[in-house]
């Protein structure tokens, strides 16, 4: 049921990646305080992992921009609001290397 497809990203992006998911990076905080230890969602945050990474690119970068008003935008603002566009793209490949 679901396509697969390649997304060719820089080398080293998906161990920035997963070093700004899983700690910060020094730049945020790690994405598992709400989205779950498996990116895989909780009560208060969706599931990310497995998504297609223009799709996480595209909300990152969204919420980054103010572009997004939802009820989690106050939280999701200033988690984002540090990342470099090469973490943005890290994050996006990251994110969607991991299975659903």
């Amino acid at each position: 049921p679901r396509s697969g497809m390649v997304a060719y990203t820089p080398i080293g992006s998906l161990a920035r990646g997963r070093e700004i998911v899983e700690t910060g990076g020094g730049v945020s905080v790690a994405c598992a305080a709400c989205h779950g230890a498996d990116l895989r969602g909780t009560a208060i945050a969706p599931p990310i992992a497995g998504r297609q990474p223009s799709y996480i690119g595209r909300q990152l970068y969204d919420f980054q921009q103010g572009n997004r008003n939802g009820i989690m935008a106050p939280l999701m603002i200033p988690t984002v609001q540090n990342l470099s566009p090469d973490d943005l793209l890290a994050l996006a490949a990251y994110v969607a290397s991991l299975s659903p």
